[in-house]
C-alpha cells in the first residue's frame, strides 16, 4: 500500500501548481495528497487548520518570501520539512534557506520527477530522523534535568559546561555560578582534581571514587564520582559524569554504628555495675560495722577512706548507670529558648572567669518537642565542654544560634577551641573515650543518649586548630 504524504504548495502561479501535480503523479513510493495555496496569507490559514507532512514553497510571495513563510512553520513545529523553489539559483539565498531551516533548496526550471522524488525521499527521512533525536533529547533532558544525582558534561580540564539541576539544591550554587567557577573550588580537597584528571586521562574512565563536595554554605557532602572520557567531533575531549550523593547515608551508617556500639557498652556498664555494686555494699556494711570497733585515730582514718572511696565508687557506678539507661522521656512543645537561657546561666560564671565572650542568635520561633530537664543537661555538656576546649586558645568566643528548619528547629553550639581530629570525631560519643586528663568519658555519651531519646539527630565539625560545632535538629 502506498504512503499518503500531504503536501503544501505555496506558490502563485497556478500553471506551477498543475506541473507539480504531474511530477508527483510520477512518483511510484507515495500518493501525494496536494494542496494549494495561492498567496502567503493563504498559506498561514491552511498551515493553521490543516495538518501537513511537506511544504513546499515558492520564494517569490508578492510583498513576502518563502523565508518569511518558512519562519512562521517553524514556529508552529521544527520538525516539519521544507523545501524551498526558486526561479533561478542563487548561492546567497541557498544559504539563508539552510540556516532556517529549509530541508532542501531545487531551481523550478531544473525540477523534474526524479530530483523532486529525491529530495522529498531525503527531506522526509530527514524530518524523521530529527523527530526521533528530538524526542530522545527531551527524553533525556527530563532525566537529565530531573535526576537527584549530579549529572555533568566537562571539558577535558574539568571545567564544568552542562550540569543537572539537582546541582543547585546539592551545592547551593546556580548553575550559571558553576560554569563561572572553576571546578577545583567546588572540592573540599582541591588537590583532589589532579587525581581525578590524571587518572581519567590514563584510563578514559572512573568509576566510584569517593569524592567530598564544598557546598556554598561550607558544608562538605560526601559522594562518589564516575566519569568517562569521550571524543567530540573537533577532535578534543569532553567528560560525561555523574556524582551521587552519600552524606545521608554515611551519616545513618555512623549513627546506627554508634547505637550499636552504645548499645553493647550499656549491656556490659549494666552488668559491670551490678557485678560491682555487690562486694562494694558488703564492703561498706563491713567497714561501717568496725567503725565502732576500732578506737586509734589510724584505723578510723582508714576506715574513713575506706568509706569515701566506697561512696565515690557508688556514684561512679550511679552514672553509668544512668548514661546506659534508655528511658522513655515524656516530650512537650517548649520554648528552646528558655532551657538555653537557664543552662547558659549555669556556666556563665565559669565562661567569664575563663574570659570568654557568649554570642546568643536566637531566631527560632517554632517549639520543638522537649523534656526541658533531660536536655538542659544536655545543653550543659556541650557548653561546658567548649568552655574547657578553649581553655588555650586566644579568640574565645562561644556561639550558640537556633533557627526554624523545614519541620525542625536547629540548634548550634560552636567554639573556637582546640579542635579535633578525624579520630577524636568518630569516638566521639563513645562510653569512657576522653580527650581530658580529669574526665571519665561520659558527658558526651549521656547528652547523646539524651539527643536520641528525643528523636533528635546531632553531628559534629571540627578541625584541630579551628575548633568545633555541635549541630541538633529537633522535631517540632
Amino acid at each position: 500500500m502506498k504512503k499518503k504524504v500531504q503536501i503544501l504548495l505555496v506558490d502563485d502561479d497556478e500553471d506551477d501548481f498543475l506541473l507539480t501535480e504531474d511530477l508527483l503523479d510520477q512518483i511510484p513510493w507515495f500518493e501525494a495528497d496536494l494542496h494549494w495555496a495561492k498567496s502567503y496569507q493563504e498559506a498561514l490559514e491552511k498551515i493553521e487548520t490543516t495538518q501537513y507532512d511537506l511544504f513546499l514553497l515558492d520564494f517569490l510571495l508578492g510583498k513576502y518570501t518563502g523565508l518569511d513563510l518558512l519562519d512562521e512553520i517553524n514556529k508552529k513545529n521544527k520538525d516539519l520539512p521544507a523545501i524551498l523553489l526558486t526561479g533561478k539559483g542563487d548561492a546567497e539565498i541557498d544559504r539563508v534557506a539552510v540556516e532556517k531551516g529549509a530541508y532542501d533548496y531545487l531551481e523550478k526550471s531544473s525540477i523534474n520527477a526524479d530530483s523532486l522524488e529525491r529530495s522529498i525521499r531525503y527531506a522526509l527521512k530527514q524530518a524523521e530522523t530529527l523527530r526521533a533525536l528530538r524526542e530522545s533529547e527531551i527524553k533525556y533532558r527530563t532525566v537529565f534535568d530531573h535526576s537527584k544525582e549530579m549529572i555533568f558534561i566537562a571539558n577535558e580540564k574539568f571545567d564544568i559546561i552542562s550540569i543537572s539541576k539537582s546541582a543547585e539544591e546539592f551545592s547551593g550554587y546556580t548553575q550559571s555560578e558553576i560554569y563561572s567557577m572553576p571546578t577545583y573550588k567546588l572540592l573540599a580537597e582541591p588537590e583532589e582534581l589532579l587525581k581525578i584528571e590524571d587518572y581519567v586521562a590514563a584510563n578514559k574512565s572512573l568509576k566510584d571514587f569517593q569524592l567530598r563536595i564544598r557546598t556554598k554554605s561550607g558544608e562538605a557532602r560526601t559522594g562518589l564520582l564516575s566519569c568517562v572520557l569521550e571524543l567530540n567531533p573537533e577532535g578534543g575531549y569532553f567528560i560525561h559524569g555523574i556524582f551521587s550523593d552519600l552524606t545521608d547515608r554515611i551519616k545513618a551508617e555512623k549513627s546506627a554504628l554508634q547505637t550499636e556500639k552504645m548499645e553493647a557498652t550499656a549491656r556490659l556498664m549494666r552488668i559491670l555495675a551490678h557485678e560491682v555494686r555487690n562486694p562494694l555494699t558488703n564492703i561498706g556494711l563491713s567497714a561501717e560495722s568496725l567503725y565502732d570497733e576500732i578506737n586509734d585515730d589510724y584505723g578510723q582514718s582508714l576506715l574513713q577512706i575506706i568509706k569515701r572511696n566506697t561512696l565515690r565508687i557508688d556514684k561512679l557506678i550511679t552514672e553509668v548507670l544512668n548514661t546506659a539507661r534508655e528511658d522513655q522521656i515524656q516530650l512537650l512543645p517548649n520554648n528552646i529558648h528558655d532551657v538555653l537561657e537557664d543552662s547558659i546561666s549555669h556556666i556563665s560564671d565559669r565562661a567569664d572567669f575563663a574570659g570568654i565572650e557568649i554570642l546568643k542568635n536566637f531566631n527560632a520561633e517554632k517549639l520543638p518537642l522537649l523534656n526541658a530537664d533531660k536536655f538542659g543537661i544536655a545543653v550543659n555538656n556541650l557548653l561546658v565542654n567548649a568552655i574547657e576546649a578553649m581553655e588555650n586558645s586566644k579568640n574565645k568566643i562561644l556561639t550558640i544560634e537556633t533557627r526554624d528548619f523545614n519541620s525542625l528547629v536547629s540548634l548550634s553550639i560552636s567554639d573556637t577551641g582546640c579542635g579535633m581530629n578525624e579520630d577524636q570525631l568518630t569516638r566521639i560519643f563513645e562510653p569512657f573515650f576522653t580527650a581530658k586528663t580529669n574526665g571519665i568519658g561520659l558527658g558526651l555519651a549521656a547528652t547523646l543518649g539524651i539527643i536520641e531519646s528525643h528523636d533528635a539527630s546531632i553531628e559534629v565539625k571540627s578541625e584541630p586548630g579551628e575548633g568545633t560545632t555541635f549541630l541538633i535538629l529537633l522535631p517540632v
